[in-house]
């Protein structure tokens, strides 16, 4: 072939590689959190198990076990089984995003004030916004900031109405499980506050599942962990399930 032929033919086949990467759509921040949210609604519901276990200086400290019903993006109660002075309670995030606790001593139901959420739960790192969260879109806004073959990096900012503590996130989301690997919370000056890592993932029907969520209070130094364990899915509950009523029968 002569030298002009072969200049053509490379020519030729640059121009459609290059035609063929300039068609690939990127993805954009919202983009990356429709992922997040798809995986959580590839099942209809979910039931699982946890233990909460507070570490400290390398020793586990204290430790409560929780029997937990997801549905949809939002819909979650949580019911706690041990040990004896917590067994009975319950916390319940609706579809409005409203958040009721049940304390057994007190036999009532009362909303947790948005201010709160943010808050140490019975002694742990976890606060009930963290126990009970399951999709970030509805109340932070967010943006791309950095993506590798593993991951997409976000920044999330709160969205009007969102009384969160925290001036803005940084989000980590794992391409291979298409789900939140890490969490990094900044305070009001922007410095670190807490870091959330998930991992250990198992397969649970069509989604892949962190076993292994910890939290870092860097203030403190203190860490919490939630092991997971005897996931169903798609179980069919009912919304029956998800009622302040339910809350109360839970115990």
């Amino acid at each position: 072939m002569k030298p002009f032929s072969i200049a053509l033919v490379l020519m030729t086949l640059l121009g459609f590689a290059g035609t063929a990467l300039a068609g690939e759509k990127k993805l954009t921040a919202d983009d990356v959190m429709k992922i997040i949210d798809e995986t959580l609604t590839i099942t209809k519901d979910q039931r699982y198990t946890a233990e909460v276990r507070v570490v400290r200086d390398g020793k586990v400290v204290k430790s409560m076990k929780f029997e937990a019903i997801l549905k949809g993006l939002v819909t979650k109660r949580i019911t706690f089984t041990a040990p004896g002075d917590v067994k009975g309670m319950a916390v319940l995030t609706t579809a409005d995003g409203l958040m009721y606790i049940y304390m057994p001593s007190y036999k009532r139901v009362r909303r947790v004030a948005s201010h709160v959420r943010n808050q140490g739960f019975m002694g742990t790192d976890f606060s009930p916004e963290e126990l009970a969260a399951a999709s970030m879109s509805a109340t932070w806004n967010a943006q791309l900031v950095g993506e590798n073959d593993k991951s997409w990096i976000l920044e999330l900012t709160p969205k009007a109405g969102n009384d969160t503590i925290y001036s803005k996130l940084k989000v980590t989301v794992s391409k291979a499980n298409r789900g939140v690997e890490r969490i990094e919370s900044y305070d009001s000056t922007g410095k670190i506050a807490r870091t959330q890592e998930r991992s250990k993932w198992q397969r649970f029907g069509p989604i892949n599942i962190p076993t292994l969520m910890a939290v870092t209070d860097h203030q403190t130094g203190s860490r919490s962990e939630l092991h997971f364990s005897d996931c169903e899915v798609n179980v069919g509950l009912s919304d029956a399930e998800f009622s302040t009523r339910a809350l109360m029968r839970a115990e």
